[in-house]
């Protein structure tokens, strides 16, 4: 994207910063019962994640159409996720062995868990740095688009071909849900968040469209939901409930788009934040779970303890700004052919 898309950063910021406070309670679970997720919260506790694949849909539908190959557009996917992937999986591995109950889903780490982990492939549980869970949707939804670009450049049609699929293959995991006899890869290439991807592909043709082709637009998406409800169950109807108010949120904020882009101070600080968000995204868990280990051994007193977690809260943002500064940034720099130094191109122009 070579023009500010400041709205698009206000997203990601809004989506990593809810995706931390979700993820809180690590930094008061041995200092206080009292959960964030209560009363109507756990509804949508986490929907950050799938504001990220919204906005991820509607992004892509951008560099895609730029894209000289498919092979360039993985590339440069896979340059974006990968090393930070590696970098962080690494660290939480280490961390591991001197605490084995770090991980959400505590588990031997073999040979095959780790490369899994790293490449994010999909695997039924959760990778080492449970947080990147998310990037094996990610990265499949990536492998979609590319294949598409090997029939050549994205026209319209295309581009709302591609959409059907993505949005066909959510209903189709919405159908299948969690079975026993279904692979994990089925599991992933068929899952409810490709509703999500998809949503998000279509908001950017909606923004390319004319007034005609929004509303069969909008139309086929609020269909697409419908029909993933009729087929799906209580399982995924959770999950379809939480993309749609994720699409809306992600729609409502595109109109903002001028207000959002305005040069102000706290447009600029979103902005940074949103720059931020996926060191933020790798980071805030290590810093969490952190900041509850030394409030246990310090014994503060659980009327302290939302004091507790709005510091860490604060804490694990100003880590995952400064990670972004001081290693997403130059690791980024390098593989490019950049030079130390050199002024990093804002977020919103390298999706």
């Amino acid at each position: 994207m070579s023009e500010r898309r400041g709205e698009i950063q206000w997203l990601r910021a809004v989506a990593a910063l809810e995706v931390v406070a979700v993820h809180s309670d690590l930094a008061t679970k041995h200092i206080a019962r009292a959960s964030i997720l209560q009363g109507w919260y756990p509804t949508v506790g986490g929907i950050g994640v799938e504001v990220f694949f919204v906005v991820s849909g509607f992004i892509m539908c951008m560099v895609a159409s730029r894209a000289p190959s498919a092979g360039s557009f993985m590339l440069g996917r896979i340059r974006r996720i990968i090393p930070l992937c590696v970098l962080f999986t690494s660290l939480a591995a280490l961390i591991h062995y001197t605490s084995a109950q770090y991980l959400i889903s505590p588990t031997d780490i073999t040979l095959g868990t780790l490369i899994r982990s790293y490449l994010a492939l999909p695997q039924w549980q959760f990778p080492i740095l449970g947080p990147t869970w998310t990037l094996e949707h990610e990265m499949i939804f990536y492998e979609i688009v590319a294949a598409t670009l090997l029939l050549g450049a994205l026209t319209r049609a295309r581009k709302l071909a591609l959409a059907a699929l993505v949005v066909a293959l959510g209903g189709l995991g919405c159908w299948l849900g969690p079975r026993p006899e279904v692979s994990v890869w089925t599991f992933h290439v068929a899952s409810p968040y490709m509703l999500a991807f998809g949503f998000g592909w279509l908001l950017r043709c909606c923004e390319e469209g004319s007034g005609g082709g929004r509303v069969a637009i909008a139309a086929a998406c609020l269909a697409a939901t419908s029909v993933a409800v009729v087929v799906g169950n209580a399982w995924s109807d959770h999950l379809v409930l939480r993309i749609g108010i994720a699409t809306l949120l992600c729609a409502i904020v595109l109109l903002g788009r001028r207000v959002l882009s305005a040069d102000c101070a706290l447009n600029r600080l979103a902005w940074r934040l949103g720059d931020a968000s996926f060191s933020l995204y790798l980071t805030h868990w290590f810093i969490l779970s952190a900041s509850g280990k030394l409030a246990g051994v310090a014994a503060i007193p659980e009327d302290l303890s939302l004091l507790v977690r709005l510091g860490a809260i604060l804490i694990a943002v100003a880590v995952g700004v400064i990670a972004y500064r001081v290693i997403e940034v130059p690791i980024e720099q390098f593989l490019r052919g950049g030079l130390p130094g050199r002024k990093p191109l804002p977020q919103m122009a390298r999706p």
